[in-house]
Order: C-alpha cells, then structure tokens, then sequence
C-alpha cells in the first residue's frame, strides 16, 4: 500500500473510532437494544426495494450523462453496484475506478469521459443533498454545527459546480492549464494525463446540452426524494414518527457527513451525523435516534455488498486485486486508442 493510501487510511480510521466513542459516551447498550426489539424488521423489505429504485435511477442519470455514449443501463446498474460495494469495503474511494474501469472494458468510454460523467454526479449529488438540510432547517430551527454545515456545503458545491460550467463552455484555458501539469510528469505519464485532461473535458461537454443538465440535476432530485422516503420508512417503523422534514435533513446531513475521512463504509461518521441530527433538531431519544441510524446505514450497506460480490466475482475482480488498483493510477489516463494502458481485471 502506498503512503498516500496509508495516511488516508489512517486518518479515516481515526475519524471513525472518534465518531464511534462520541456515540458510546452518549448513549448506553441497554436502551439501544430495547429501542431494537420494539422495532419492526418488516419495514426493512419496502426500505431496501426503495433503495434499489433509488440505484435504477442513478443509473438512468448516469445514461444521460454519457449522452454521447450508447451504454446500456444495465452496464450502468451493474457498474454502480460494484462502485458502492468497492467504496463500502475498501479504502480510498475505489469505486469510482473500478466503475471507470469496466465502462472502459465492457463499453469502450474512454476514462475521461467516465470521469466527468462521476465529477458531474458528485456535485450534483451534493447540491441536492445540501438543499434538503437547508429545506429541514428553513422548517426546523437546528443547531449551530448544522447551519455551519448547511453554509460551507453550499458555498463548496455551488463553487463546484460554477467550476464544472466553466469547463464545459469554456474548455480551452482549463485544457491549457491540465497539458501544461500533466507536462510536469515523467514520461509515459505525460501523454496519459494529457489525454485523461482532453478526454474529461469532452465529457464535460454534455453538460453545455441544457436538457442533458436539467434532466440530471432533475433525476439528482428524485434519487434523493426516494433515499429520503426509504429513511421515513425506517424511521416509523422503529418508533421514531416525527415526519418528512426529519427524513429530507437526516439524509442531506448523513450524506455530507460520508466527505469526511472515514473508514471504508463511512462507519461511525455517518451513523453519529445522523444521529446528531434527530437528536439536536428533533428531540429524538438518543438510544431510538441511534437505532435509526444503524439500520438506515445496513440497509444501505448490506445489500448492496451483497449484490456486488457476486458481480465481482462475475467480472472477474477480487477484493484484493482490486485493492491494488492503487498501483495503476495511469488507468484513469487510458482511452480506447491505448488499451494496454489499462490493467485487466485480475482473477487471481
């Protein structure tokens, strides 16, 4: 494992275990095992279809963003399966190459064009999910640390996003400013990054299509309205019954809390954001608060992991071929005129 990948390993398990200490300081093991057993599992079945609607229309809007690209949706579903699975059990945010890597294999998308296509969905994603703590928060007064929240998000990925729309209409200074870097490094390396800079500001380019952007970000939306509903589900079926507006700010302040560093399946980050959240703003008891957020962040785990597995093993991956792709960074360079570029998946 490199350094760079050590350190971030390192740093997201300590964020982790702060998070999981913060938790057992404030809640004891007795009452988040009355507030489990007077929970009821059967709500679990309609949370997990919602969630996996939910994927079905990640993947749609994956297809609109690879607008020049005839990739099929199921490619696309199968690709984001493993993504989340790859991020859920590795470190270093994985994922997002291995999806890169197998649109590269199975549909010939140049890299770059993956790439921009991923940058687009993040700040989509985070755009979306900054509103809705800004929507819980115009209904519910929250504390100080959620409104700081709510503030940096929002200047981060409104920035972002304005940096995006520059790229895409006006591609020529930023071209020049990525040859001119990726002219910095050593041999084969140049010609990768400057291919990978050319290819990524193509795929930025759909975002200059004003349906192609207005139907993602409209998609982004709905992706995020069905998270919500499969977090009120959750929530009333283990006793905590305070309401939509509890369910759209929980799941904007649990996701913002997945860019702090953490351990691979953002443990104790997400689970402590979330429930900070019902507490502070809602009045939700913490054992019942806790008990929310455990079963919200394995549903979102668990069967998705699932899932993925058996198309790892489909694709030819392994977990530990794949924690090895650290070692190949010049496969985010590839395109389809340079295939050795990229490495095979590995059965070992």
């Amino acid at each position: 494992m490199r350094r760079g990948s050590l350190l971030r390993l390192v740093v997201g398990l300590f964020f982790s275990i702060a998070a999981v200490v913060l938790i057992a300081k404030t809640v004891t093991l007795a009452d988040t095992l009355e507030s489990v057993r007077r929970g009821n599992p059967l709500v679990l079945v309609p949370a997990v279809g919602l969630y996996f609607a939910g994927v079905t229309v990640r993947s749609l809007r994956w297809r609109v963003l690879l607008v020049h690209h005839a990739v099929k949706p199921a490619l696309l579903f199968r690709s984001l399966i493993i993504g989340f699975t790859v991020n859920d059990l590795l470190p270093a945010r994985l994922g997002e190459l291995a999806r890169i890597l197998i649109l590269y294999h199975r549909a010939g998308v140049p890299a770059g064009i993956s790439f921009a296509s991923i940058l687009a969905e993040r700040v989509l994603d985070g755009l979306v999910v900054t509103g809705f703590v800004v929507i819980g928060l115009l209904v519910v007064p929250g504390s100080e640390w959620l409104r700081y929240l709510a503030s940096v998000a929002g200047i981060l990925f409104v920035l972002l996003a304005l940096g995006l729309g520059a790229a895409a209409t006006v591609p020529a200074p930023f071209r020049r400013v990525g040859v001119a870097v990726a002219a910095l490094s050593p041999g084969r390396w140049r010609e990768r990054l400057t291919r990978l800079v050319e290819t990524t500001l193509d795929g930025l380019g759909a975002l200059t299509e004003w349906r192609t952007a207005a139907t993602a970000l409209g998609l982004s939306m709905v992706v995020w309205t069905i998270e919500a509903a499969m977090y009120l589900v959750i929530m009333v079926g283990f006793s905590v019954q305070i309401g939509w507006i509890a369910a759209v700010m929980a799941t904007g302040v649990a996701n913002l809390a997945t860019l702090v560093p953490s351990s691979p399946g953002y443990i104790g980050t997400f689970d402590v954001a979330l429930e900070q959240t019902l507490v502070g703003a809602f009045g939700v008891a913490s054992a019942d608060a806790l008990t929310v957020a455990v079963v919200i962040h394995l549903t979102l785990v668990v069967p998705i992991v699932l899932l993925g597995l058996i198309y790892i093993w489909q694709e030819g991956f392994t977990l530990t071929g794949l924690s090895q792709v650290t070692s190949h960074r010049g496969a985010v360079a590839s395109s389809r005129s340079d295939d050795s570029a990229v490495p095979r998946y590995s059965s070992e």
